[in-house]
């Protein structure tokens, strides 16, 4: 793997063959060969995301059929982190859509887990969740080894992907 090209990568963590829901709280990562890729988070049975057109609340079912019938190039990083389910819903419901990078999927997130607004990106996100032992494992769809990485990117990406869908 060209480690170069991206800004985290997951070869530090423990790997885990089969994705099973769990009760403490999850971020999943789509797209991962993207620039900027999305982000959202379960707990339990229950995903949650922020998108430029909305919100999503669906079961996790729901979701990795969506991302095994269209192949969608995922990560899930279970993380040790608990919150209730409604603390999580009552976070996203307060955000309308993704508009910029103060608010993109990224924030609802960083509100869940108390991170800092100055996270802007979310290497910087998984580098602190990583470097405070925060996360477990991880379990990969549709990705090959050398794509286990979130690539290299800027805020300004951030601003043009969010420009481009809201166009």
């Amino acid at each position: 793997m060209d480690k170069s090209r991206f800004d985290f990568t997951f070869g530090h963590l423990t790997p885990i063959a089969n994705y099973y829901a769990l009760e403490d709280l999850s971020i999943w990562v789509f797209h991962i060969d993207k620039i900027p890729p999305h982000v959202g988070l379960s707990v339990g049975n229950m995903f949650f995301s922020l998108k430029s057109n909305g919100r999503d609340e669906l079961p996790v079912n729901k979701l990795i059929q969506i991302v095994e019938k269209k192949n969608i190039k995922s990560v899930v990083l279970n993380l040790r982190f608990s919150i209730e389910l409604d603390e999580v819903r009552r976070i996203f419901s307060s955000y309308e859509r993704a508009c910029s990078v103060q608010k993109s999927c990224l924030a609802p997130i960083k509100e869940v887990l108390n991170i800092s607004e100055n996270v802007l990106k979310l290497s910087d996100l998984l580098s602190h969740l990583s470097d405070g032992n925060m996360i477990n494992e991880y379990h990969g769809f549709n990705v090959t080894e050398s794509e286990l990485g979130i690539l290299s990117y800027g805020p300004e990406d951030i601003e043009k992907r969010l420009s481009l869908l809201h166009a």
